[in-house]
């Protein structure tokens, strides 16, 4: 599998490989595929759900350099995929991403880890395609591993740090991660049930993706919640006005991706989710894709989960974020109540957080490149504890159409867990290419 991850990214490299005709940074290209669908559409996932997910990997990028046997290589499968979506409403998509951490300092063994996820899935719109009422089914087959001692998603427990340095980069055998259906009716009201994945359709933020964005636990996954893993549940939206909407939902608090779980009915441990949100609308929303802007609340409990020992818990988290042109600046607040007794653990090590920061596009005259910073206050649980400062920033650009690489940098004052550094250091790279 380490040869497969160095032929991906030899292969990824290679395209970025300027050719003789001189095609310079401002070269854009979609490799054959035609635009997708732009029927008006009840938006109902994040920025890393499988649909929103796909409508930016097809969206025609702003790329330095250009191959051109690889692009003539890669247009047929372009094409074909651009005449799935349109004729069939059929979008697949495939994609491998790596990455690799270093912290400077550490309290146990390892001082870096690297990791890789392999995915392949689709979405089709198999009734009501060009209207206000479609009929959806998604999946998605996951593999993820790593090539360290320890997996990145741990490396923050060698660094002493209070929360992830990076999420869902551990160990994962193939599965069957998603498998769900989703119908709206008249752009209004919508529901999902099935094998869903909680972090892709609660807490909206556009740069909550750990695939392209940020990669901290706090940016990418907002650990203030227990969101469960991969497993059965399901929400229903509804959108009373085009700026308001209101989401509730309902899973297994104790899902397990490698794993299709119906025990949820006997056991009755839930994780559940109010969400209230609003779009200012200070920026037109484009058919089909996510706000420019939004502010919401949400309300959450987590059962006490018995096998895992883990503790009743509430909170709230409040989040904004709106785009002005090519500067996109956020502002998140969250807060846990845990029923903390001896013998159980708490669900999450955050009591208080607050993260404020902003992203910047289309730096140094190329459209796709991004720059984003954010800034985090985390107060744990544990009163035994110290409060942690953290600042997250990375920077991500585009080698070619289907090949990005992002290089990441955390600065943490104050790790909780390692109490002779003031400060430490964690920074990284990360590469996808999507197929």
């Amino acid at each position: 599998m380490k040869k497969f991850i160095v032929l991906l990214s030899i292969f990824g490299l290679c395209t970025t490989a300027r050719a003789d005709s001189g095609v310079g940074s401002n070269a854009t290209d979609t490799l054959g595929e035609a635009p997708v669908e732009s029927e008006a559409e009840l938006t109902m996932g994040t920025a890393v759900s499988i649909r929103n997910q796909f409508e930016e990997d097809i969206r025609p990028k702003d790329y330095r350099l250009r191959y051109a046997p690889i692009d003539k290589l890669l247009s047929p499968w372009g094409e074909l995929r651009g005449r799935l979506a349109e004729e069939h409403g059929f979008r697949p998509s495939f994609s491998a991403t790596h990455v690799y951490q270093e912290t400077t300092d550490n309290v146990g063994p390892e001082d870096s880890a690297a990791g890789y996820e392999l995915v392949a899935d689709a979405t089709w719109t198999f009734a009501g395609r060009g209207t206000t009422s479609p009929a959806m089914a998604g999946f998605e087959f996951l593999y993820r591993d790593f090539t360290s001692d320890v997996p990145p998603v741990a490396l923050f427990t060698q660094a002493g740090t209070l929360y992830p340095s990076t999420v869902a980069f551990g160990e994962v055998d193939p599965t069957l991660g998603q498998l769900w259906v989703q119908k709206n009716f008249d752009n209004r009201f919508g529901y999902q049930v099935g094998k869903l994945f909680p972090l892709g359709y609660y807490d909206y933020f556009p740069l909550k993706n750990f695939r392209s964005d940020f990669m901290d636990a706090i940016h990418a996954a907002n650990f203030v919640i227990p969101l469960p893993d991969r497993g059965l549940g399901g929400y229903v939206m509804y959108r009373p006005a085009d700026q308001y909407y209101l989401r509730l939902g309902v899973h297994d608090a104790n899902a397990d991706a490698e794993e299709f779980d119906f025990d949820v009915f006997d056991d009755g441990e839930l994780f559940s989710i109010l969400e209230l949100g609003w779009d200012p609308g200070l920026m037109p929303r484009l058919p089909g894709r996510p706000p420019m802007g939004d502010v919401h609340i949400g309300l959450w409990h987590q059962d006490e989960r018995e096998d895992d020992t883990v503790a009743e818990s509430w909170g709230v988290v409040v989040s904004a974020y709106q785009r002005f042109g090519r500067f996109l600046p956020f502002a998140r607040y969250g807060y846990t109540d845990s029923d903390s007794e001896e013998g159980l653990k708490d669900s999450t090590p955050i009591e208080h957080m607050v993260n404020v920061g902003f992203a910047v596009d289309a730096l140094f005259g190329h459209q796709d490149d991004r720059l984003g910073i954010g800034g985090t206050w985390a107060r744990p649980l544990d009163d035994s504890l110290d409060d942690q400062y953290a600042i997250d920033l990375y920077y991500r650009f585009r080698l070619a159409p289907r090949f990005a690489m992002t290089p990441t940098l955390q600065v943490v004052f104050d790790p909780v867990r390692n109490a002779d550094e003031d400060q430490l250091v964690i920074w990284g790279i990360r590469s996808r290419f999507v197929f």
